[in-house]
């Protein structure tokens, strides 16, 4: 997975919501049962933010991010205020628990609006200072945070997510790795 690297961007969905493809917004497209997470502040379920592929298993795999978005520490990969839920046959993180939700919060813009973009990759890959991309190995603003052994997945710098308002802090962004097994996903975020 760490390997190719691809730069990313959004646009407009056209097609179907329902579908399984990399987006931004919109709603879950389930590989296996709901699986939506609560947050550890409030047990609510937290705001679906994003799905995408995981490239490079044996199986068509997404993972599928969620934020607390009133939530103080969700740029904590363990503190169970977001989560990066991995299928089908995923493993739900210890630190996030889940329930059989069909229909949570969805993120939206400024105006309240739901927000649904399809993710592109953009051809050729990204350059040394990218802070938002697919593959290759992440761009810290801080220093280096992953979680030991896993595989990076993705960034998302949150000054490019169009019109969606999430918080990664100021001019923060977020990263998604994978376990080792390909079975549990995590996500932190770091700002300047």
């Amino acid at each position: 997975m760490s390997g190719t690297a691809y730069a990313l961007d959004f646009a407009p969905e056209r097609g179907d919501r329902r579908s399984a493809v990399s987006r931004l917004g919109g709603e879950p497209v389930w590989l296996d049962e709901p699986q939506w997470p609560l947050s550890s502040r409030d047990a609510e379920p937290m705001t679906f933010v994003a799905q995408f592929h995981v490239p490079d298993g044996p199986v068509m795999a997404m993972a599928y991010l969620f934020m607390d978005m009133e939530g103080a520490y969700t740029w904590q990969p363990d503190g169970g205020q977001n989560a990066l839920i991995l299928q089908p046959d995923g493993r739900i993180p210890s630190c996030v628990r889940t329930a059989p939700v069909v229909n949570g919060p969805l993120l939206r813009d400024a105006t309240g609006r739901s927000v649904c973009h399809e993710a592109r990759l953009v051809p050729g890959a990204p350059g040394e200072d990218s802070m938002q991309h697919v593959g290759g190995h992440p761009n810290w603003l801080q220093g280096d945070a992953a979680p030991e052994g896993w595989t990076f997945l993705l960034q998302l710098d949150s000054a490019q997510l169009r019109d969606a308002v999430v918080n990664f802090g100021d001019l923060g962004v977020g990263y998604a790795f994978i376990s080792p097994d390909r079975k549990e996903g995590r996500f932190l975020w770091q700002s300047v």
